[in-house]
């Protein structure tokens, strides 16, 4: 039997077209993912996109057909038991975590999921409404056993937890090699520890838990988005 050679890269991208707070509109919500992902295929034709919905509403039928050529998979967790009691109280960064830690399991479990991941040689996650800028360069994420994020930005936090909290990592748009998706998964679970014990964003608990002997940092990540609280346009 011939080895399989991984080339692929695996798109999460992770989303929530039915949410119960911010500032954009459902209608917004749907047409700027649709948007990022045009950006995304057009910039990586070559790369596996699974869609993760963690919306606290059920997703509508019709609005998952919007995305139908331009995503290979949906994992639709609207609904879900676990994200709602999170989701349905604004706790925005324990959702974002639970999320992954149930696109990772399926990624992890599911038989169809397990050989497909035979074939990626880099896991991204990219938060939908994200438009990928032209000087994008996916090589500069292949890093064997490496995570890759934008460069750490200096806590905004005002209290004593910046003592400890002192940096943070944009989670926008972030790659980790495969070898790392057990890693990834046990990150997730202590992010969520940390987020409810200590109060902090889901980004200051990714440079907590990060081990730093696996970071690499670019300056720039190419890509740019509206953030859902402010609608303020963020560019990385």
């Amino acid at each position: 039997m011939a080895r399989i050679i991984p080339d692929t890269p695996l798109f999460i991208v992770t989303s929530a077209l039915n949410p119960n707070m911010g500032v954009i509109n459902r209608d917004d919500r749907l047409q700027q993912t649709i948007e990022g992902l045009k950006s995304l295929r057009e910039k990586c034709p070559d790369a596996i996109i699974l869609l993760a919905d963690g919306s606290p509403e059920k997703v509508e039928e019709d609005k998952i057909k919007k995305l139908d050529g331009l995503v290979h998979f949906v994992a639709d967790f609207s609904n879900d038991n676990d994200i709602i009691q999170f989701a349905a109280t604004g706790r925005k960064s324990e959702a974002e975590n639970v999320l992954m830690l149930k696109t990772l399991l399926l990624l992890k479990q599911d038989p169809g999921m397990m050989r497909l991941l035979q074939t990626v040689n880099r896991v991204f996650k990219l938060s939908a409404r994200t438009t990928i800028d032209d000087g994008f360069d996916i090589s500069e994420h292949n890093h064997f056993g490496k995570y890759v994020f934008k460069k750490r930005m200096p806590t905004w936090i005002q209290s004593e937890r910046a003592e400890v909290f002192t940096d943070l990592l944009i989670t926008r748009l972030f790659s980790f090699c495969p070898s790392l998706l057990d890693d990834y998964f046990i990150m997730c679970k202590r992010n969520i520890n940390v987020i409810m014990e200590t109060g902090v964003d889901t980004e200051h608990a990714h440079f907590f838990n990060m081990g730093q002997e696996n970071l690499i940092e670019l300056n720039i990540i190419h890509c740019r988005g509206i953030m859902a609280g402010t609608g303020a346009l963020e560019i990385y």
